[in-house]
């Protein structure tokens, strides 16, 4: 019996042994600070569904098998540690802070997305690249540096730079991204957002990833993701720069001799057209240049004889000046996490009197209340003040006559002894008042519940209320109010933005062996109120009170009241799942099913799926290439949807009008469309990432198509309707390109470090259908209200941004004019020296079916690239963008090459054809006659690729131990310069801002300090 019992007792221990466990426990601490770190997960690397997390000291316990175990330890904001257990049974583990977590991880709708597992198109920058650019934007921030985002800049104070993902998707609506701060959806005022207080920005390219966006999401997402407070001790930092701008490029127009000659010139052309025998000479020594001048008023002739010029723009501009004051302060416990910053910012704007002052605060707050309840809060406010200039002023300086003396006795400019009634005396526009005054407050407010392992519940009230005021005065000194008689005006418009947003979402995760799933399921509501009423007052007794004393004013006849009030309303429900074997094969699917108040009844909803697969080759067993650890391949594809259309087009709008005793209803022009429905955009994204040499290289690319169906546009209506345009889905629209990112780090040491990026994107749209059988509708307008235009028009199987012109042939010689003497110019005189049109369809007749496709205001490649330099602690950081293959129309420069010396000049009119300068592009001056100028051909057509400089910085560091000796944590002084060099064939102002307001360079001086 005992001889049958020890075989079954050797064989229980045996089998217990196999199976025996043993309790490991710990401490999980921050490396820097040895502060506990609170709900880090700790899981086995060999089976990832058993696991824990640490309590508020930091401790945990977990039950391991026997043998050789490996513990996976991680915590959002800390870099991931593996830790081999061996045979300890206590362990101490430091995790270390990473910086870059915010760019492994973004947030979107309700869920925590690690980065290696996206399958859409997303491009990311951290609050480091963002800082590399002062400034007040963060539109701005990001131009060149995210491959698909077209920003272009604007130098007005408190304006805030554009921005389109990906191009043109849509023909006249909804051409613009939206924002969302913290998970806000924001769709303006980016301006009042303080770049310091940026920890991260994702920008959503394709359908996969801003499918759970919704219709909202069409032209692409830019996803802020505001600075939290990390655990352990308290810090303290303060970021200041200060800036001295000026115009980074002058127009060059004539001085006063020059204008003199050319007027001269054109006058003596004009007699010659005329008297083609006649002695040029004396014609000019008689009634030109002398006192009894028919081209000349007695103050020019004195100003070009006493050699005198008058620069007009450079009295109503200045050097600009700008600084940023931030001061934040930030720090956490196991339990939550705090930060609180204030910022100042200031700009005075290179026109005189135009001013942007901002103040602001925000509060991001986050607090475990219970293990498995945590509320948080995102919330800034800004107090912004903008001084506004009169548009004119900038413009009628810019085109002033430099023999008229500089001063404020006339209330109009002239050329010759002409008065020109548009041209107000700027110096006096500068005395109108323009005050705009906003609050804004934008909050996002959230509390999480944990019920049960891996279930995680948020609801998120948020909302952005901004309340603006505008005022404006225009007091009797100045040519606007002598022009119209107002004896004074002034103006009060007070508007209110209230946006309330309300997020729900369910988010299961779950890891069962080499599989992990995730599933979200929410709504999602929006409310959005737009309300203003506006006053303008006439007739004032004096300019004392300015817009503050409206009961002042005694025309009450022509005084005018408006005011609106609009609400918009927008309700969706989504869903989201993700698939993950081994982090080898990823699949998202995502449904949102959108409402939108903005169509009829029959067309409210619409419903926009996407699916995207990637594949991390990588990952593969029989993977041996060392040198690439990283290969993953991504295919998405999704439909997305656009509202951003006109309030209430699907009904016709009437308003009541009281007149001769009786009530009549009056339309607005436009009639409703209750059939209109959603745009549809079917979107194709195919991409790779690439890692190469231990990710010293890396590359992403990006191919994306996207159809877009049943295009929303505003469309003309003959009279006889009764009505002038209306909303309609019309035609289909093709948009195709590619995405290039480009990272290096080529060095790589202790005390010095080298890194370069490339970012080049390309996008090209073309027109597929117009509604019937239509091939072409043409943009009318000019002075007639029937002339073609050279943009805005559309034609079937051609770019959206086409411009369409006659072409130009060649400045006509002496030689021509048999080859020329049949053709009917329409009127125009076509002599030597004038320009020669191509006659398209060669039947003797120049019209509009003469006109081509004669450029694309779209350029055929753009981006940036930059490289980034530190040895020990001195820092140089360089960073380029361009633009290559577009077309600019410039009226500025158009405007100056049609001049007869009655206005403004540019210099290239000094290469003008003369009998004696025939090898020349430039046309004759000529007074008075007919003729084809810059504008009427693609001769002004600007070529506007352009490379520049955008920032340079040099920067040096403390060492740490002069900071420490100091008690202070970090110490960094830098210098940038800002749009500092230009290489452009464009003749304009700037190729990317265009000639309404110039860019600015700017040499900034800044410090950053942390304690």
């Amino acid at each position: 019996m005992k001889n049958r019992i020890l075989p079954v007792i050797l064989l229980c221990l045996t089998t217990v042994g196999a199976f025996a466990q043993h309790v490991l426990k710990g401490r999980v601490t921050d490396q820097v600070t040895q502060a506990p770190i609170f709900g880090a997960q700790i899981t086995l690397k060999s089976d990832r569904t058993k696991g824990t997390i640490t309590n508020d000291a930091g401790e945990f316990t977990l039950q391991a098998p026997a043998g050789a175990v490996t513990l996976i330890v991680h915590s959002l904001g800390y870099k991931d540690a593996e830790v081999p257990v061996g045979n300890q049974t206590f362990l101490t583990i430091s995790l270390e802070e990473d910086n870059a977590k915010g760019l492994d991880e973004i947030v979107v709708v309700g869920a925590v997305v690690k980065r290696e597992n996206l399958t859409g198109a997303v491009s990311s920058i951290n609050s480091a690249r963002i800082s590399q650019t002062p400034t007040n934007s963060i539109n701005q921030a990001l131009q060149g540096k995210v491959a698909g985002a077209y920003v272009v800049s604007n130098a007005q104070p408190g304006s805030d730079a554009s921005i389109k993902i990906r191009g043109n998707n849509s023909i006249q609506f909804g051409t613009n991204p939206i924002f969302v701060v913290d998970g806000v959806i924001i769709d303006g005022g980016f301006n009042t957002l303080n770049p310091d207080d940026i920890a991260s920005v994702d920008v959503l390219k394709d359908a996969a990833s801003t499918a759970i966006y919704g219709s909202r999401g069409a032209n692409g997402v830019v996803v802020v993701t505001t600075k939290k407070g990390k655990n352990g001790v308290g810090k303290v930092s303060y970021n200041a720069w200060f800036g001295v701008q000026q115009f980074s490029k002058r127009a060059a127009t004539m001085g006063g001799k020059d204008l003199f000659n050319l007027r001269v010139d054109a006058y003596a052309n004009a007699w010659q057209e005329k008297n083609p025998q006649g002695n040029r000479d004396q014609y000019i020594a008689d009634s030109l240049v002398s006192d009894r001048s028919i081209a000349f008023g007695k103050y020019e002739l004195d100003a070009y004889r006493a050699g005198k010029s008058y620069d007009w723009l450079d009295a109503v501009t200045r050097k600009g000046f700008q600084q940023n004051h931030t001061l934040n302060f930030s720090g956490g416990t196991e339990k939550g996490s705090y930060f609180v910053s204030f910022n100042y910012t200031d700009q005075k704007g290179l026109v005189q009197n135009s001013n942007y002052r901002r103040l602001s605060g925000r509060a991001n707050i986050e607090q475990y209340i219970k293990p498995w309840l945590k509320i948080g809060t995102n919330t800034t406010f800004s107090n912004t003040k903008e001084k506004y200039v009169d548009g004119s002023v900038f413009s009628v300086a810019a085109g002033a006559n430099p023999l008229l003396k500089i001063d404020t006795t006339g209330y109009y400019l002239k050329y010759a002894d002409i008065q020109n009634q548009d041209a107000y005396n700027p110096l006096r526009s500068l005395w109108i008042t323009g005050d705009n005054f906003s609050n804004r407050l934008l909050s996002s407010n959230y509390i999480n519940i944990n019920p049960i392992k891996d279930l995680n519940i948020r609801s998120t009230v948020s909302f952005d209320i901004t309340s603006q005021q505008t005022f404006w005065y225009t007091p009797m000194t100045t040519g606007q109010d002598k022009r119209n008689s107002n004896h004074g005006k002034a103006s009060q418009k007070k508007t209110l933005y209230n946006n309330l947003q309300w997020d729900n979402t369910i988010t299961y995760s779950k890891t069962f062996g080499d599989h992990y799933v995730s599933l979200l399921g929410g709504t999602s509501i929006q409310l959005n109120k737009y309300d203003y009423n506006q006053v303008d007052a006439f007739g004032f007794p004096n300019d004392d009170f300015g817009y503050k004393f409206l009961g002042g004013a005694y025309s009450k006849d022509k005084t005018t009241l408006s005011s609106d009030f609009v609400t918009t309303t927008l309700a969706s429900f989504l869903g989201r799942a993700d698939y993950n074997y081994k982090d080898k094969y990823f699949a998202t699917a995502t449904i949102r099913y959108d409402g939108s108040s903005k169509f009829g009844a029959n067309n409210k909803w619409g419903a926009f799926p996407s699916l995207a697969l990637a594949y991390d080759m990588t990952r593969e067993t029989f993977w041996n290439v060392k040198a690439i650890n990283r290969l993953k391949w991504r295919v998405g594809f999704g439909i997305a949807g656009n509202q951003n259309i006109p309030n209430y087009a699907f009904a016709s709008l009437y308003r009541p009008n009281y007149t001769n005793n009786s009530v009549t209803y009056v339309s607005d022009g436009r009639l409703g469309n209750p059939f209109l429905h959603w745009e549809r955009q079917k979107q194709l994204n195919v991409g790779v990432d690439l890692s190469l040499l231990d990710s010293r290289l890396t590359l992403t690319a990006d191919y994306f198509n996207i159809d877009n169906d049943n295009l929303l546009m505003v469309r003309t209506l003959p009279t006889t309707t009764g009505f002038t345009n209306t909303v309609s889905n019309v035609g289909a629209l093709n948009n195709k390109g590619i995405e290039l990112t480009l990272g290096a780090a080529l060095i790589r040491k202790k005390d010095f470090q080298w890194n370069a990026n490339f970012m080049l994107s390309s996008d090209k749209n073309k027109i597929t259908r117009l509604y019937g059988s239509t091939k072409a509708i043409y943009n009318k307008g000019g002075y007639t209200g029937v002339e073609i235009q050279r943009t805005g028009n559309l034609f079937l199987g051609e770019s959206l941004n086409s411009v369409y012109s006659l072409k130009f042939d060649k400045i006509a010689q002496q030689s021509d004019m048999e080859r020329i003497k049949n053709i009917d110019f329409a009127g125009r005189t076509v002599h030597p020296g004038d320009i020669i049109p191509v006659d398209k369809d060669g039947n003797g007749v120049i019209n509009d079916d003469d006109r081509y496709v004669v450029g694309n205001l779209t350029p055929k490649f753009y981006g940036g690239f930059g490289t980034d330099l530190t040895y020990k602690g001195i820092g140089l950081n360089l960073f380029f963008n361009y633009s290559y293959g577009l077309k600019r129309l410039s009226g500025f420069y158009e405007g100056l090459m049609s001049s007869t010396g009655l206005s403004a000049a540019h210099q290239d009119l000094n290469r003008r054809w003369t009998p004696q300068n025939t090898d020349t592009n430039v046309p004759r001056a000529l007074y008075g006659v007919p003729r084809y100028s810059y504008g009427d051909t693609d001769l002004g057509l600007q070529d506007a690729s352009f490379l520049r400089l955008s920032t340079f910085t040099v920067s040096y560091t403390l060492p740490r131990q002069v900071s420490q000796s100091l008690r202070l944590d970090n110490t960094r002084f830098y210098m940038t310069g800002t749009n500092q060099l230009l290489f452009t064939k464009d003749k304009g102002y700037d190729p990317e801002t265009g000639d309404g307001y110039p860019n600015a360079k700017m040499i900034t001086l800044g410090l950053n300090v942390t304690f």
